[in-house]
């Protein structure tokens, strides 16, 4: 029994360690970020979801040791770019966070080359998540800074829910005639909503799972449809 004890606590051990060895082994190619990373890992080289620091910081994804995907990557200074990068630079769609003049900034558009070369609307809204969900609206009502969701099905609102997790990054809470909202909220904000309910026959159970960022100010209906 102690010989035993004594094994899997050796094996315990080589776990951390070859963890750890692991852990520092992963290059990040870009050095400004390049003193300390955690995440996935690639023939020694930061390659999946990771976070990387140094002088800055970067949360995203990396591939080959460089930023490389979707991901947010924030300068000493206290500039702040969320968007897409290819092989350590800025590339694709994304919003820039700076001060000018002491005041807050945002440059939205897109990006080649770390090089902005096209200015695009902010999207009012984005949907990050949907999964078992038949359909969904979401509208612009008016002006007060709220949002309230709404489920529904055939028509009809829907009564066949459970586990009811309805989330945002702030505001206040409250429940109307089988609606829900959230109030006073500052923007922009995401909501996540979770619930059990079943499908149209209601022969099996399901989990739908709806995220969404607001990014422009208002008063918004959601309506999920099962």
């Amino acid at each position: 029994m102690k010989n035993k004890m004594v094994c899997i606590l050796n094996i315990f051990l080589f776990l951390i360690f070859f963890q750890a060895y692991s852990q520092e082994s992963c290059k990040v190619l870009k050095s400004e970020i390049s003193d300390k990373y955690i995440g996935k890992c690639k023939n020694g080289l930061a390659h999946g979801s990771g976070v990387a620091e140094g002088k800055d910081k970067y949360e995203g994804h990396f591939k080959y040791g460089l930023p490389d995907g979707k991901g947010k990557y924030t300068w000493s200074t206290g500039e702040v770019y969320e968007g897409y990068w290819k092989e350590g630079m800025r590339s694709g769609e994304g919003k820039y966070k700076y001060k000018k003049d002491g005041a807050d900034s945002m440059r939205y558009g897109i990006w080649k080359e770390d090089l902005f070369v096209k200015k695009i609307e902010p999207r009012p809204y984005q949907v990050t998540m949907s999964r078992d969900i038949d359909r969904y609206s979401i509208r612009k009502m008016g002006n007060d800074n709220m949002v309230t969701l709404s489920l529904e099905r055939v028509g009809g609102v829907e009564s066949d829910v459970s586990e009811l997790s309805y989330v945002s990054d702030n505001g206040l809470y409250r429940e109307e005639n089988r609606h829900y909202i959230y109030y006073q909220l500052r923007f922009p904000t995401t909501l996540k909503i979770r619930y059990t309910s079943t499908n149209k026959l209601k022969t099996f159970v399901t989990h739908p799972i709806f995220e969404v960022v607001i990014t422009e100010p208002g008063s918004w209906m959601i309506t999920l449809y099962n």
